[in-house]
């Protein structure tokens, strides 16, 4: 007897909760996804604590706790540094148990890996990968992240409410300027030449690209770009006003590369740019996403004021670079065409809405053509493809989607928009990648967290912690306020952890080795009878030691000397949860559903199921051996016939 499965199809959905899922299934807006869990398993899952896309996606592709394959958090303590240094969590270099996808090619099989976060720098060596960094800016490979001209009367489209912090949402950053002011000026003495038909005198705009603008610094691919100018030519091609821009490379109107209306995406062009002296190619495209059609013209016909321009250049991806082999980009570039890491998810509330699904659309139908046009030209046994748009609706749209939240009429009505157009496009995605199953392939949709709705502002922790007089400031040399380690005696690090300025262990402590303990429980009584301040509420659902933090499945140097959680009221999208939160539509609950050769059909299961369960899973249906160091279990329950490896023994001893 062969095992019940031959390949399988695991497809990410990153920060997709089984209990939103659920609700996008049963409101119609996922017809795929619902057909695999008809015709499949499905429960929410309990992931991993913090909530947080390294520490997830590690443990889901390893089957092992964050306490034993070490990939913490986006911030993780650097053993022997001073407590406010560390170590950037995207790295598979620092993660210590066997990944799913090198199993598979330890028993000489062959896996495809497209965007699976959490991947990056490849550890795939006879196998194929396109990009696994991380969410949005949070990549290794990108030219230039994106740049929107703005010019005259023009206002972003934020929801309002708290924003996430970077600590766990680095796919935007939040302190560089998110826009690219322009100036618009009459051609006249400019030296234009060829200009196009227009009813009205032109205007002209510099667009300037720099390349590696917004992007993580700890993740830059070099170090210095060197800017690239285009030139615009605002005109009008009838009688209602302006119109059109003209983006040419020079002040020559037939110099140009590409010509749009109002609304219009131009086709990608591959352009180089210079990086550290050295030319890198890669794709360009624009949207001109608003022009008035009249503007206010002084004397000297040099100023205009009054006009409003919105012109959006998305992320520029490289060309190469981004692949293993090497050579795989090569064959995207040729037979699929431009890639696309990030779809403007830090463009968000910025740009218009359907400018940001417009260019997801493009973005998972571009994932879904490199994994069909891979698993079509060569034999394959594990296909991973993952999304992270899930995670960036929840950050932007999933908080105030929901009365919890207590946000107008209006809000939820976009919020609820924005998560139904989100799941809708993976959705698409997720069809497509089923049409390469079999009945001898397994599909698997998971999710590394959840996310839910905001009720209350979010807890500073460091704030808490000034408070009960844990950290102590000081005025910098800069003027600036910094930490005074000489009277500070415990800091958060990282998302859930707090350290105490251990003497002896840290470069600065403080804290004698005999006042440890009473440091700790210390800190855990200032937690637990922390009142917020507005609502009189205690957000501390947790605190515990370092010893006790094993319950959650923290243990070992990288963890905190206490670790805490709050209640979801009183954090962002996900985090500090816990992975069995639960508020408004959304949970913190992974999202595990199975479907396909060897797994029942439409069954909600019963018993529990945790995301170091899927590995083990998947390699019992594919016959496989399991990953090293795995801790996750086989979910029976899940299984036409659990006992197939047992029967298949037998029949061999018989024989």
């Amino acid at each position: 007897m062969s095992s019940s499965a031959k390949r399988a199809i695991v497809i990410g959905m990153d920060g997709a909760s089984m209990e939103l899922v659920k609700n996008m299934a049963d409101w119609g807006h996922v017809p795929n996804i619902a057909k695999l869990m008809e015709n499949g398993v499905y429960r929410p899952m309990l992931g991993v604590f913090p909530t947080l896309t390294p520490p997830g996606w590690t443990a889901l592709c390893t089957g092992s706790w964050p306490g034993t394959h070490e990939v913490m958090d986006f911030n993780i303590r650097a053993v022997g540094g001073r407590l406010d240094e560390t170590v950037w969590g995207i790295n598979t270099g620092l993660c210590k148990s066997e990944y799913l996808w090198n199993l598979v090619e330890r028993v000489g099989r062959k896996p495809i890996l497209v965007k699976w976060e959490m991947s990056w720098p490849p550890t795939v060596k006879t196998g194929m990968q396109v990009e696994g960094t991380g969410p949005g800016v949070s990549n290794y490979h990108q030219i230039a992240g994106y740049h929107l001209f703005v010019g005259g009367k023009w206002a972003p489209r934020q929801i309002g409410g708290a924003r996430d912090p970077e600590t766990v949402d680095p796919s935007a950053l939040q302190d560089v300027r998110n826009i690219d002011p322009i100036t618009i000026e009459s051609i006249e003495g400019k030296g234009w030449s060829n200009l196009p038909e227009s009813t009205m005198l032109p205007l002209e705009v510099k667009l300037t690209i720099q390349p590696l603008a917004r992007g993580r610094a700890e993740m830059g691919r070099r170090k210095v770009g060197t800017p690239k100018s285009f030139w615009g030519l605002i005109y009008s091609s009838g009688a209602e006003g302006y119109d059109r821009v003209r983006i040419c490379r020079s002040k020559d109107g037939s110099d140009r590369v590409v010509d749009l209306a109002v609304g219009q995406w131009s086709d990608w062009w591959l352009d180089s740019f210079r990086i550290d002296a050295a030319k890198v190619e890669g794709y360009v495209r624009m949207k001109l996403i608003a022009l008035s059609p009249t503007a206010d013209m002084f004397a000297s016909l040099t100023d205009v004021k009054g006009l409003r321009f919105e012109l959006f250049v998305p992320q520029i991806w490289p060309r190469e670079g981004y692949t293993y082999p090497a050579e795989l980009a090569h064959e995207i570039d040729e037979h699929v065409g431009s890639f696309l890491q990030n779809p403007a998810r830090d463009a968000l509330g910025l740009i218009d809405d359907d400018t940001y699904f417009e260019l997801l659309e493009y973005h998972q139908q571009r994932l879904a053509d490199v994994a069909q046009h891979l698993a079509g030209k060569r034999p394959w046994d594990l296909l991973m493809v993952e999304t992270h748009a899930s995670d960036y609706a929840n950050h932007f749209f999933l908080g105030q989607s929901d009365e919890e939240s207590g946000a107008s009429a209006e809000t939820i009505k976009r919020c609820r928009d924005g998560l139904a157009r989100t799941y809708a496009s993976i959705d698409r995605m997720v069809g497509r990648l089923m049409e390469l199953a079999d009945d001898k392939t397994v599909i698997a949709l998971g999710s590394d967290h959840g996310g839910t709705p905001s009720r209350f502002r979010p807890v500073n922790i460091e704030q808490v912690l000034e408070e009960a007089g844990f950290i102590v400031y000081k005025e910098g040399a800069s003027g600036k306020r910094e930490i005074d380690w000489s009277k500070t005696r415990a800091v958060n690090v990282g998302l859930v952890h707090i350290f105490i300025n251990l003497k002896g262990r840290e470069p600065d402590g403080i804290v004698e080795a005999e006042d440890y303990e009473a440091t700790q429980q210390e800190i855990i009584a200032a937690l637990h009878t922390y009142q917020d301040p507005k609502t009189g509420q205690y957000p501390f659902a947790l605190a515990l030691t370092r010893a006790d933090a094993e319950m959650v499945n923290l243990w070992g140097n990288l963890v905190g000397d206490v670790v805490y959680a709050l209640r979801p009221e009183f954090d962002g999208a996900h985090g500090k949860h816990l992975p069995s939160s639960v508020l408004g539509i959304g949970g913190q609950h992974s999202t595990f559903v199975l479907s396909g050769a060897g797994v029942r059909k439409g069954v909600a299961l019963r018993r529990q199921v945790r995301v170091v369960d899927i590995a083990p899973t998947l390699c019992y249906l594919l016959g496989l051996p399991m990953p090293e160091n795995v801790e996750g279990g086989v979910v029976y329950e899940a299984l036409e016939n659990p006992n197939w490896a047992i029967e298949a023994l037998e029949k061999l001893t018989e024989s």
